[in-house]
């Protein structure tokens, strides 16, 4: 069901003529800044939200709210209607909740019917870079399957394989940030060490949020096939690092000094499937121990291209968005 809360009508006036922009995985980590990117580029914005979900985040961008979930096909029915354009962004890390296959796979086909009933012209993807059908981890095998499915779709279907994507609440730089923090929280170890996974020697190329949105804004852009066509082009950040040099800038951010101790991916791996057994929320995943053990560069970065300019560093965000000046 479609829902318009008036209380925020006067926050986000309707643009008139505005091309509509549905949105799922609206109030996400990534997805309020891919709403406020949207609206701010002159887009009118419809937000996919579960019922009951917190919406404080995007209610200045926007004030079209469609309740439903990507699991639930009946749900959707309707959402896609007068858009222009499907942004889908919801995705997990761990199974903790759900399993790969029915989020990224399930989910993907589902939106992507409604959006063909719909009659949306584009459909823009956000997936994961490594993404590939010979993958180990499952996480990229059912990334990869989705990207299948949205370049299969008949509609003018882009895919983003993504580098991990760092900003104010990301849980991959803030969590080395929180560790190197907090050695006298009962959560973390009483004794001044990091631990880095396999050396901490994988190589990433970290991308900021804020770039990641802008590309997703600029592709649901009328004239974007001119730039690009439909496909699939890879985002990532403008350096290669490794993961102890993220580390380190973890420690810069929290302006603390920490010894940093290898632990084997075999130790890493019991670990994380202890996490796994007993939290709901686990801070490490057999998943993500798989994806550590591979290259996380990317092979032909097309986020400079399609910015306009470089993408932002993170020892620039570390400086501006952590250190004292």
């Amino acid at each position: 069901m479609s829902v318009s809360d008036s209380p925020h009508s006067s926050q986000t006036p309707a643009i008139s003529g505005a091309l509509k922009v549905l949105v799922s995985g609206s109030t996400g980590y990534v997805g309020r800044h891919v709403v406020r990117r949207l609206a701010k580029q002159g887009f009118s914005v419809r937000a996919l939200v579960r019922g009951g979900s917190d919406r404080s985040v995007i209610a200045p961008y926007t004030n079209d709210f469609f309740e439903g979930s990507v699991t639930d096909r009946d749900s959707l029915n309707g959402a896609c209607n007068g858009c222009f354009a499907v942004v889908h962004l919801v995705g997990i890390i761990n199974e903790a909740e759900d399993t790969f296959e029915h989020i990224h796979v399930d989910g993907t086909r589902n939106l992507i019917d409604e959006a063909k009933l719909g009659g949306v012209k584009r459909f823009v993807y956000l997936s994961g870079l490594g993404s590939r059908p010979d993958a180990r981890a499952r996480y990229h095998k059912t990334k990869y399957a989705a990207e299948q499915l949205v370049s299969g779709s008949g509609m003018e279907g882009y895919n983003f394989p993504a580098s991990v994507i760092f900003g104010p609440e990301d849980e991959f730089l803030n969590l080395f940030v929180t560790f190197a923090k907090n050695i006298a929280d009962p959560r973390y170890p009483p004794w001044p060490i990091m631990p880095a996974i396999g050396g901490g020697t994988t190589m990433l190329q970290p991308i900021w949020v804020e770039d990641v949105a802008e590309v997703l804004a600029n592709a649901c852009a009328p004239d974007f096939p001119k730039k690009l066509p439909p496909g699939t082009y890879e985002l990532a950040g403008p350096e290669a690092l490794s993961v102890k040099q993220i580390m380190k800038l973890a420690c810069r951010a929290a302006e603390r000094h920490r010894i940093f101790v290898p632990v084997p991916y075999v130790v890493a791996n019991i670990l994380a499937g202890f996490m796994e057994k007993f939290s709901s929320k686990p801070m490490l995943c057999r998943d993500q121990v798989l994806m550590l053990q591979e290259d996380g560069r990317a092979k032909n970065n097309k986020a400079p291209e399609i910015l306009g300019h470089p993408p932002r560093r993170m020892w620039d965000y570390v400086r501006e968005h952590f250190l004292k000046q």
